[in-house]
């Protein structure tokens, strides 16, 4: 029931005239469904996004094309996870994995954000402006960016990447951990056709150390991300 209504009145001061409204940063990665509708010179890949924190807005996490800059749009590249529509509590724990096309290079992880303005820098949060009954207030919101040493994986145009998982914790960390088999019969038949490239650079501190588990979402009232 808490997890219910703090959805239900976040989602209040979300509506349009109660917050501010912006564009998202990066470009949204593109879906295939079969290694034939892989363009030319692109790559495949593989990923899922999770969270054990009940999303009330889409969660963004964002890849940084190697040689790119973080504020030029096309250099960065944005995976989306969000609530199912008809969900009643956290569905968002479960794996949901999708495929990609990307053109060819070394991408990065940079950041992840929820209702952010820009792309985080390291270690940085996003805070929201929002106006509601009570006047007007900033809150922050789950997101942090990411250094140097993050991970990384390699896109080769006419193969597939299997990238993994990646799951926003309560510790507001994104945290990396292999796909099971089993989510991945579907995608290896239907691009079976394409090489397997090389295997994502995944340094141990951002490896998951626990299962997930569904929490609710709390604003800077009650928790700080």
């Amino acid at each position: 029931m808490r997890t219910v209504l703090s959805a239900f009145f976040l989602a209040i001061i979300a509506l349009p005239g109660w917050s501010v409204a912006f564009a998202e940063p990066g470009t949204e990665a593109e879906r295939v469904s079969r290694g034939s509708a892989v363009e030319g010179g692109h790559g495949a890949v593989v990923i899922s996004i999770r969270s054990e924190l009940y999303l009330d807005d889409p969660l963004q996490v964002y890849f940084l094309r190697e040689g790119g800059s973080i504020t030029n749009d096309a250099d960065v590249v944005r995976f989306e996870r969000r609530q199912g529509f008809f969900a009643f509590g956290n569905d968002t724990v479960e794996y949901k994995v999708r495929t990609f096309q990307l053109r060819p290079g070394t991408y990065r992880l940079v950041a992840h954000g929820m209702n952010c303005p820009k792309i985080p820098a390291e270690d940085e949060r996003c805070l929201i402006d929002v106006s509601g009954l009570g006047g007007g207030e900033q809150l922050s919101r789950p997101s942090r960016g990411y250094g140097e040493i993050a991970p990384k994986f390699d896109v080769e145009a006419g193969a597939i990447t299997y990238v993994g998982d990646f799951a926003l914790t309560a510790r507001n960390t994104l945290e990396w951990s292999e796909l099971p088999y089993s989510e991945l019969d579907r995608i290896r038949s239907r691009f079976a056709r394409l090489p397997r490239a090389q295997d994502p650079i995944i340094p141990g501190e951002y490896r998951l150390q626990f299962g997930l588990n569904p929490r609710s979402f709390e604003d800077d009232r009650n928790r700080r991300y």
